[in-house]
């Protein structure tokens, strides 16, 4: 008869309880971790900081709006799909304004409804500039109501 080591039982009930003790840890460390403490300032209504969403930034007049905005001292978030847009443009903005509490990119279509709710819902915007859009002559005269 083969009998089981009891030596062996003992190894792995204790990597079983290593494992858990370090699972543990690291969910006690994310949760104390600063980024999931404290909210974005995108989220919250800041004084003296006017928060502008700015829909099709990453195209030619979007994207000179908000840096615009930005000289100004605006916080500002672009939302585009990139349909049209350019995301070199986004990246020079954010060259230019490094600070991650001035400009945020969210890549999304503003046609899913879904998309947009979950936008509104998780920033707090003073105001819109409203550029996104099918802007070619052609194109908006086939289907006019792309």
């Amino acid at each position: 008869m083969d009998y089981a080591d009891p030596k062996r039982k003992s190894g792995f009930v204790g990597k079983v309880f290593l494992a858990a003790a370090l699972t543990a840890l690291c969910i006690i460390m994310i949760k104390q971790s600063p980024s999931l403490s404290s909210p974005s300032p995108f989220s919250i209504h800041e004084p003296g900081v006017t928060h502008v969403l700015v829909t099709g930034g990453a195209g030619y007049i979007g994207s000179h709006a908000t840096l615009r905005l930005l000289k100004e001292s605006y916080r500002v978030t672009i939302v585009d799909n990139l349909s049209r847009g350019n995301l070199g443009a986004v990246k020079v903005l954010q060259n230019l304004f490094p600070d991650p509490r001035r400009l945020q990119f969210i890549y999304a279509d503003l046609g899913d409804a879904k998309s947009v709710n979950k936008i509104f819902s998780e920033n707090k915007f003073d105001a819109v500039m409203h550029f996104a859009a099918v802007a070619y002559v052609g194109e908006s005269t086939q289907d006019p109501l792309k």
